[in-house]
């Protein structure tokens, strides 16, 4: 009899505790933290210029606040010569909702696939890298709870330049001197630009 009365209490007082536990945590307020989320943006686009047009890939990665957007960038760009631009893009959107348009901007370096092209036995052109922007506006559209579809235009820019050395023999009377010419390729392009927000 005893031991029942003393099972009776111990399930009275550990329902009694549990309760008061429960109570106690649903009155803490709730710890503000920042509404910061990760999220992923893969674009697939055209290139078109003076140099015809090209197929971009870009994906960027990064942490998106209320309207804002920062994050790092990479991507390959096969205009004049392939490259991989790595940049910083920073996104805006005009409305607090779902579905907005929004504006963005890129600037970074981009890394040439090939620097080096020999014309022939005399000549070879060397190329360097430079820099890269890329700037527009656009409308995200919302496909689920998550994902949504982003379309933009924009303007991009893309410096190379080209140095075509004589490699030839450049000895004359006991003095060697390098002989070249350097030609600048200021790249203005348009972009449309497809991908998928996470």
């Amino acid at each position: 009899m005893q031991k029942r009365w003393l099972l009776l209490w111990v399930i009275l007082t550990g329902s009694f505790l549990m309760t008061n536990a429960q109570e106690a945590k649903q009155e803490q307020p709730a710890k503000k933290g920042c509404s910061c989320s990760f999220s992923s943006i893969n674009l697939v686009g055209i290139i078109t210029g003076a140099k015809n047009n090209f197929y971009q890939l870009q994906t960027i990665n990064g942490i998106r606040y209320k309207t804002w957007f920062a994050g790092i960038g990479v991507g390959v760009d096969p205009y004049f010569r392939t490259s991989y631009p790595l940049f910083l893009d920073l996104r805006k959107n005009i409305f607090k909702k779902s579905s907005t348009p929004f504006l963005y901007a890129d600037v970074g370096g981009h890394f040439l696939k090939d620097k080096t092209d020999q014309l022939n036995q005399w000549y070879e052109d060397i190329y360097s890298s430079g820099v890269y922007t890329d700037a527009g506006m656009g409308y995200r559209f919302t496909v689920l709870s998550k994902i949504g579809l982003a379309i933009s235009a924009g303007y991009s820019y893309k410096y190379v330049e080209r140095r075509n050395k004589f490699i030839g023999d450049n000895c004359t009377t006991g003095r060697c001197y390098d002989n070249y010419y350097t030609y600048r390729q200021y790249l203005h392009r348009g972009t449309i630009k497809l991908g998928f927000q996470f």
